[in-house]
């Protein structure tokens, strides 16, 4: 995005990445790619164009025994709609490797929607293998394409499930499609199923998302949750009011897990990728979650889901 903004009533870019300013999203700016790697190339000699990076640290012991690279952005915007080959690859450097390699969708086809404002886009791959071989360290993702104009928006999420005998038992289950919810239409509910929590004592878990075009301070969007045995409650955090819940945040780890990302901004500009503590809305001998997807304001993008459970009473999470 440039530094001064189509709406003179927002900050310049650089306080819109801080989460300053009445309303500063993707519609209010002239976005641009983020690039962290000007001047390399791409496994095919060709210029790496956009660029950045995120830490995968998981504690000593782990084995990592799935991981999947899903990456999402604006297909189309007026009369500009890039091609299907121009969005079924990207580029991957893992840790240890100093060149890049192709990443293609591995998926029987891309996901795509197409509203009266946009079309959008979600490809995925599998790279367990390459996960875990390549283990902890900085992982790159370049030439990842969206159409760049106000309004547009794009990024990249690695979920890894792994094992560690330090970690409590757990169901850890993933979901993935790709669905919106408009401000016109009727709320989604979609039934996570699958789970198991204990008989009896403690339970704990945490439901992870990636979300597309969710707008900080543009609110009317809802996430409702109810387990087998719970109400229906809306969520709320200290960093999601409970009619903002996607607010182009990128969830931080905590500093003992040495998590970085590359560049590192409160407002993403469209992008959500978060792991929400879900404790509260779970009971005991739950066997799904039911989540329920609203707006009457902020429309989204619904990409990615996945959850664990402790199932052994354990509150570690």
């Amino acid at each position: 995005e440039t530094k001064a903004p189509l709406d003179p009533e927002q900050p310049p870019c650089l306080d819109a990445r801080k989460g300053l300013g009445p309303r500063p999203i993707n519609n209010k700016y002239e976005m641009k790619y983020i690039n962290i790697d000007p001047g390399s190339v791409g496994p095919l000699g060709d210029a790496i164009y956009s660029a950045s990076s995120a830490d995968l640290g998981l504690i000593d012991g782990s084995q990592v025994k799935y991981a999947r690279l899903y990456w999402g952005g604006t297909r189309g915007i007026d009369d500009v709609v890039l091609p299907e080959n121009q969005i079924d690859e990207v580029y991957l450097k893992v840790p240890g490797e100093p060149e890049y390699r192709n990443i293609a969708n591995d998926q029987p086809s891309i996901g795509y929607i197409t509203t009266d404002v946009e079309s959008s886009y979600q490809a995925s791959a599998d790279i367990t293998d390459l996960v875990r071989q390549a283990g902890n360290g900085t992982y790159t993702v370049a030439n990842m394409d969206s159409v760049v104009k106000p309004h547009s928006w794009g990024g990249w999420t690695i979920v890894v499930a792994y094992e560690n005998e330090c970690k409590p038992f757990r169901h850890v289950h993933l979901w993935d499609g790709f669905r919106v919810e408009l401000p016109d239409s009727p709320p989604r509910e979609f039934d996570l199923t699958g789970l198991q929590t204990p008989a009896a004592g403690p339970v704990a878990g945490k439901l992870g998302f990636v979300v597309y075009d969710g707008d900080l301070k543009w609110t009317g969007d809802t996430l409702a949750i109810k387990s087998t045995n719970g109400p229906l409650a809306l969520f709320s955090d200290l960093n999601h009011a409970s009619n903002d819940a996607f607010n182009s945040t990128i969830e931080e780890l905590t500093p003992a897990d040495q998590f970085v990302r590359t560049p590192y901004n409160r407002n993403n500009f469209g992008y959500d990728s978060n792991r929400w503590d879900i404790s509260p809305f779970l009971r005991n001998g739950d066997t799904d979650i039911k989540v329920l997807f609203d707006t009457d304001k902020d429309g989204y993008d619904l990409g990615v889901f996945y959850a664990y459970v402790n199932l052994d009473g354990s509150t570690e999470g």
